[in-house]
């Protein structure tokens, strides 16, 4: 009779880590952002779609490979502004209208704990993606240049 309890905890455990893996497990969506010119560039992007995973963001990460970032969704537009705190890679942080298009691209310095700067956008946007910083210049992303395809689910 032990050891069907047991058998049933172990299960129970398994199955209960196994749910935990897949609700933590960072989701990644696959972006392309186009310019004008026809030019484009690829991102592996994790979302970040829950309070917890925007509050967290990038924090306490030490790298991030060259098209990889981190995308934040909104329920609607608004002037989502970031910080740094706890983040030690620089960033640049391209905000998207909610029909794709770039509204602003913001380059943001890491910071510690303490007196970290905020960065609105200037205009109201729904989407925000984070790349290291320089790559929005690398790639020609620009507000009224540049839009994401597709649009984030």
């Amino acid at each position: 009779m032990e050891s069907n309890h047991f058998i049933l905890i172990f299960v129970f455990v398994i199955i209960a880590v196994v749910i935990l893996y897949f609700q933590l497990s960072p989701k990644k969506e696959q972006l392309t952002i186009v310019n004008t010119d026809g030019s484009k560039v690829t991102v592996q992007a994790e979302v970040a779609d829950t309070m917890v995973k925007k509050a967290k963001g990038l924090m306490f990460r030490e790298s991030l490979g060259e098209n990889e970032g981190m995308l934040f969704l909104f329920d609607s537009p608004g002037i989502h502004a970031f910080w740094m705190v706890n983040t030690s890679i620089p960033l640049d942080a391209i905000h998207f209208s909610a029909d794709g298009k770039v509204v602003d691209v913001i380059s943001m310095e890491p910071c510690g704990v303490f007196n970290c700067p905020t960065y609105p956008p200037k205009v109201a946007s729904k989407y925000v993606l984070e790349v290291n910083q320089g790559f929005a210049k690398m790639h020609g992303i620009k507000a009224g240049v540049s839009y994401l395809e597709p649009l984030p689910k």
